[in-house]
């Protein structure tokens, strides 16, 4: 099961929600019923005309029967628009508690993401 949600509060500023659940049976871990979710806002025209920016925030695999934490995940980005045909979207990611381990330390990555249009 897939939800989402998307409702523009006005010309400039838009929210967002993602829900799913899903079940596995058999697995290594027996049989999981985890749900999956992200929620976010969306910003257009920020310092620049035509770009956008947002910040999410989500569950990847919510599952208590998998690890000793649940993963969550922050994303940031800014969609710079070079031209009608090129966009550059930097970004950074920070992922928590990644693979439901509280072990594991935060891992922040940083993309460059390009976008040709045609």
């Amino acid at each position: 099961m897939l939800t989402f949600l998307q409702l523009a509060l006005s010309n400039q500023i838009g929210i967002f929600g993602r829900f799913g659940h899903g079940r596995f049976d058999n697995t290594n871990f027996g049989d999981l019923s985890p749900t999956y979710w992200m929620a976010g806002i969306s910003l257009i025209d920020v310092g620049l005309t035509g770009s956008r920016s947002g910040i999410a925030v989500g569950q990847p695999f919510a599952e208590g029967d998998v690890g000793n934490a649940t993963q969550i995940n922050i994303e940031a980005f800014y969609a710079i628009p070079i031209n009608s045909n090129l966009q550059v979207t930097p970004l950074v990611q920070v992922i928590t508690n990644a693979g439901n381990q509280d072990s594991n330390g935060a891992i922040i990555t940083g993309t460059l993401r390009t976008v040709f249009f045609f």
